[in-house]
């Protein structure tokens, strides 16, 4: 839906516009907190299928590595714009600047998680020369990936958000 794509970009001064719309008595704060939480379940939703699809590839592939390795990477980066997005009531979209604004919500671990792994995505997806510890990486990158996705999601549902999907780490 082109709205909700939209409206998924939401800037810091859109936002303060939509809570003025609620001071006027022409939308309520009920339908802008649906919103929100709309767009941020749907931001996180997009990082679990990336998580889940960089979970399926065989990491003892080193042809698969890279891939696993940038599929993790995002879906941290879509599970950090939907904290930031909900706590903010904004979009952060640059890579860098993500990081910082995340740190200040999580804490310094996630944000310096974020920075390393966009660095390693990097350097796999332009550098024609692969490290010879690729598959620890890879492993490694799988934990965190899944570990900053639950940390997500405990941040989001502890701000009441309902998540759409499971994570594998909750299913039985």
């Amino acid at each position: 839906m082109q709205t909700l794509d939209d409206l998924q970009r939401l800037t810091p001064s859109q936002g303060a516009l939509l809570y003025h719309l609620v001071d006027l008595g022409f939308l309520t704060r009920a339908q802008v907190d649906e919103l929100i939480n709309r767009l941020v379940s749907d931001r996180f939703a997009k990082a679990m299928d990336y998580l889940a699809f960089a979970q399926q590839l065989d990491a003892n592939v080193p042809l698969n590595q890279p891939h696993i390795i940038s599929r993790c990477y995002y879906a941290m980066y879509h599970a950090a714009r939907a904290v930031v997005f909900h706590h903010r009531r904004s979009d952060v979209d640059d890579h860098e600047s993500l990081a910082v604004a995340l740190g200040g919500i999580l804490g310094s671990e996630w944000k310096i998680a974020l920075d390393e792994w966009r660095k390693a995505r990097n350097r796999l997806d332009y550098s024609p020369y692969l490290p010879d510890d690729l598959a620890s990486q890879c492993r490694s990158c799988l934990d965190i990936a899944q570990g900053f996705l639950i940390e997500g999601k405990r941040y989001l549902t502890g701000r009441e958000v309902v998540l759409h999907g499971v994570l594998l780490a909750d299913r039985k």
